[in-house]
């Protein structure tokens, strides 16, 4: 700097030395002891040489030197390397009191988050009673008779679950496709858990769900209220037909009224 504002003139008439000025580029003239700004280094004017004091984020905060300074998802760091100084500023996300990297993962719950510069993200499910067993977004495996996914989901979230391949009834498991008999009821295992009523079954007779037999004398009901299933047997007097015998039985009469509605 050639100008006679920025030109530098001592006193030599003296035998103190006064204290030199600072000059910077872009930065003007400064007085010793004075300081001032620059970019992201705040700088003390110390005879004649401009010494980084501080670095200064974008949003004005002031990092002493040597130390890391988090705010507002930003972690800023302020480091002496040997005689320079660097300021550097980094992403991080922050769950739960606990700050992170970007790249580093957690666990929160049953699920594993990793932390990205767009902030936090499901990478994955860790699966029921494990510590590091996990599985991928999108993944689904099968351990015993259980089914575990990690779904994601149209909005973007995330779900764990855990389903019982086949089906449970009266705290009994049955695989997909079995078929078994109880209290006259016969049953299948659908493919998807449920319980499906085929009919009813009395010694080596089997009627259908929803039909009505008189064979030997004897009414035979097979039907459903709601989600329960019965089977009915009661005596038919020779001679009369099977509406007969039901209208005659109050209790099978109702019965039926309820399936019909």
């Amino acid at each position: 700097m050639d100008d006679e504002a920025n030109r530098v003139v001592m006193n030599l008439s003296s035998d103190r030395i006064p204290p030199l000025p600072c000059l910077m580029a872009n930065a003007g003239r400064h007085e010793h002891g004075e300081t001032f700004t620059k970019d992201n280094f705040h700088y003390e004017c110390r005879n004649g040489t401009a010494e980084v004091v501080a670095c200064i984020a974008d949003d004005q905060s002031v990092i002493q030197l040597g130390r890391v300074f988090e705010k507002n998802g930003l972690r800023h760091k302020c480091t002496i390397l040997g005689e320079t100084v660097s300021y550097e500023q980094e992403s991080m996300c922050y769950e739960n009191g606990i700050s992170y990297n970007i790249g580093e993962s957690f666990r929160n719950g049953s699920f594993k988050l990793v932390c990205g510069r767009e902030g936090i993200s499901v990478e994955g499910c860790y699966m029921q009673n494990t510590f590091d067993n996990f599985l991928m977004s999108g993944e689904t495996r099968i351990v015993g008779q259980h089914r575990h996914e990690c779904q994601r989901m149209s909005d973007g979230r995330v779900r764990y679950t855990v389903k019982v391949i086949g089906c449970t009834h009266q705290n009994q498991h049955f695989n997909i496709g079995q078929i078994w008999t109880e209290s006259h009821i016969r049953y299948k295992c659908q493919d998807d858990g449920t319980l499906n009523v085929l009919g009813c079954v009395d010694d080596l007779m089997y009627v259908d769900l929803g039909r009505d037999m008189l064979i030997n004398g004897f009414v035979h009901r097979c039907y459903q209220v709601d989600n329960t299933a019965f089977y009915h047997k009661f005596a038919c007097p020779d001679g009369n037909s099977l509406q007969d015998c039901i209208a005659a039985n109050p209790a099978m009469a109702r019965a039926r009224r309820l399936r019909r509605v």
